[in-house]
């Protein structure tokens, strides 16, 4: 028999982006109490569910993601979940999901920005324009 955590984890694995986005945003955080590590706690995870939500809908399916977003989401997931523990945060749920979407986002091409390249190919076309050159 089949655990329930990779039941759900498949499932969301072949879920659409629009999906997992409605899930994220409607999803409750799990953070109670009035101090004020949870409500900078609570203002975090509210920032996270924007950026992920708006770049999530973002994407047209061509089962790519940016390197430096995976990354930044790995390393923000880790981190929430040492706030989680500090705080002492009984209802995981929320990092459950952020944790199967981060194998979601894994199983995506990585998509690498450069920097250089670009700079390079900009150079190019400055000097096409520049000295009157159709070569484009």
């Amino acid at each position: 028999m089949k655990n329930a955590e990779f039941t759900i984890s498949d499932s969301l694995l072949h879920a659409d982006w629009e999906t997992i986005a409605h899930a994220l945003t409607t999803l409750n955080n799990g953070v109670e109490g009035n101090s004020a590590s949870a409500r900078k706690l609570r203002a975090e995870l509210g920032v996270v569910k924007v950026i992920m939500c708006e770049s999530i809908r973002t994407w047209n399916g061509e089962s790519s993601i940016d390197l430096s977003f995976f990354i930044g989401s790995y390393k923000t997931i880790q981190r929430l979940e040492k706030e989680f523990e500090f705080n002492g945060v009984k209802n995981r749920q929320f990092i459950v999901f952020l944790k199967l979407l981060l194998q979601k986002f894994g199983r995506q091409k990585l998509k690498v920005k450069k920097p250089l390249a670009l700079i390079a190919e900009f150079g190019k076309m400055k000097g096409v324009i520049e000295n009157g050159d159709n070569t484009l």
